[in-house]
């Protein structure tokens, strides 16, 4: 196996668990819309407070999706800057500082927290105890 090789397997694997990530965020949202309570009108709505804490930690996930993406691409968009500013040309091969991903990184497991908190704290208890009930 190849350094390469083993770069692209965690490429690969982050972003299907991004993917995924996403995919239960939008689950948890739509399972707090079928369990909200409404009364006769909408500002009756209420929400059980698991279930709003639940949407907290939900929402906060899809931020850190989505700064992951636009630091990122800010990052990586200064960097091409920097190396186009330094006369690299584009067929070049020149190696980047593993500290560019940091941030990425760092909001990556941000997100994947805050999912798993919401699911195991507020969403499965909550599911428990209506199938309990």
């Amino acid at each position: 196996m190849k350094l390469e090789d083993a770069r692209d397997a965690y490429e690969s694997l982050s972003g299907k668990a991004s993917d995924i990530i996403r995919q239960l965020s939008l689950a948890g949202v739509g399972l707090i819309w079928v369990f909200k309570s409404v009364g006769t009108s909408f500002s009756n709505l209420a929400l059980d407070p698991a279930l709003l804490k639940a949407a907290l930690f939900i929402f906060v996930t899809l931020l850190f999706d989505f700064l992951q993406y636009l630091v990122g691409t800010g990052i990586w968009f200064a960097y091409y800057r920097y190396k186009e500013g330094k006369g690299t040309s584009g067929t070049e091969e020149f190696l980047v500082p593993p500290q560019l991903n940091w941030p990425m990184w760092t909001l990556f497991y941000l997100k994947s927290a805050t999912l798993l908190v919401a699911y195991a704290r507020y969403i499965i208890p909550f599911l428990i105890s209506k199938i309990s009930a």
